[in-house]
């Protein structure tokens, strides 16, 4: 390999002294910006590299072209300090295609001082509850972790994001989800920013823990501008439903228009639409199959209007199968019994089984056990006695 690299740089050189039209090119003159070039350090840079893509080749799983590719980034001519930070990974559960990939994002964590420099962040995590598992996954999808100052950066965002979610167990999992969070240089700020314009401490406890990729925006431009629109769409931001309508404006635009369509599809205006976002923003996270689903039960089985089913907006957030459709039987006996005149009440489907039992199944006393029968079959349960039937 040696004599291979050697020949290579050899025939290079050769190759630039014979298309150089000037002889003078061989001996630079003193006040020339060009030297000769240092044979003696060439050459061990040469051995240090053919070394390198030996070792990453031979010990950590890489082919020859992207260890000479990753062979740019890091150097080393003897096996010590690779090996000892391979043997740390391996140390904390570390499985080899984990440690290949930590390794091909970020080659100079093989220069790295282990003990110093990885250990203690390694430790850090742990200490705060992840498991070895969830570790090796931190920070093979994310090996900035290992670069980021532990004192000055990674403890300061961990117990800032930790002081709202008030689980360390949670603001790990958090983490997860969106594993820049942690090293982002916009994380912070951009909790600031939404703190300053009036969300609660509940509301960014749920954006961190459900959709923190909303706080890595690398674009404070791009996340104003989502604020600003759903604000201008009237949702305020004291209000607990602000976050889950940023997520939704946040997600591609071409999802939204999907969904928009679908609701005209079904007769709805933009006021509609508009209207039901603000009050429940997730319907606009529903799926396409879940949304068309839902009002297309109510309207085609039970006869109600599309606009009935927006005004309340959370029955398209409910299970059809198990909350939807069984409750709709009861309702449909209740009326074909006379006990109601009517099956829109929307509230029927988003109360508790408490109070779904006491208002709806016990209401018809007559016929209450044949109620509680039927709920349970829709349900795909079996009938037992049930406390709430008293």
């Amino acid at each position: 390999m040696r004599g291979s690299c050697l020949k290579s740089l050899f025939l290079y050189h050769l190759t630039v002294i014979t298309r150089t039209s000037s002889p003078s090119f061989l001996i630079p003159s003193p006040s020339s910006p060009f030297r000769a070039p240092n044979y003696a350090t060439v050459t061990k840079t040469l051995e240090k590299q053919s070394f390198t893509v030996n070792y990453l080749v031979k010990n950590c799983g890489f082919l020859p072209d992207s260890a000479l590719h990753a062979s740019k980034d890091v150097l080393f001519k003897s096996p010590e300090k690779p090996d000892s930070v391979i043997a740390l990974f391996r140390s904390f559960g570390f499985s080899d295609l984990q440690i290949h990939n930590v390794i091909r994002r970020s080659p100079k964590v093989l220069a790295s001082k282990p003990t110093e420099t990885i250990l203690p962040k390694l430790e850090f995590l742990i200490s705060k509850g992840a498991s070895k598992s969830q570790l090796a996954c931190l920070i093979e999808r994310n090996p900035l972790i290992l670069k980021r100052s532990l004192e000055k950066h990674l403890i300061p965002t961990f117990d800032f994001l930790n002081n709202f979610i008030r689980s360390e167990q949670r603001t790990v999992a958090s983490i997860l989800r969106a594993v820049q969070i942690l090293t982002c240089s916009r994380t912070l700020p951009n909790i600031n920013l939404l703190v300053d314009l009036g969300v609660r401490e509940i509301s960014m406890s749920w954006l961190i823990r459900q959709w923190p990729c909303l706080l890595v925006f690398n674009s404070e431009v791009r996340l104003n501008s989502i604020i600003d629109e759903v604000i201008k769409m009237g949702v305020d931001p004291n209000k607990s439903n602000f976050v889950a309508a940023l997520y939704a404006k946040f997600l591609p635009k071409s999802m939204w228009d999907k969904k928009v369509e679908l609701y005209k599809s079904f007769g709805l205006t933009d006021d509609n639409i508009r209207e039901a976002f603000v009050k429940h923003p997730f319907c606009m996270l529903k799926s396409v199959q879940k949304i068309e689903a839902c009002i297309g039960f109510f309207v085609k089985e039970l006869g109600w209007e599309p606009a009935e089913v927006t005004n309340n907006p959370v029955l398209l957030s409910l299970d059809l199968d198990k909350r939807i459709v069984p409750r709709a039987a009861v309702m449909k006996i209740l009326i074909s019994n006379g006990v109601i005149r009517s099956g829109r009440h929307a509230s029927a489907y988003y109360v508790s089984e408490e109070e779904f039992f006491k208002k709806y199944v016990n209401r018809d006393k007559d016929h209450a056990p044949d109620l509680l029968t039927l709920y349970h079959e829709k349900m795909n349960l079996p009938v037992m006695d049930s406390k709430l039937m008293s």
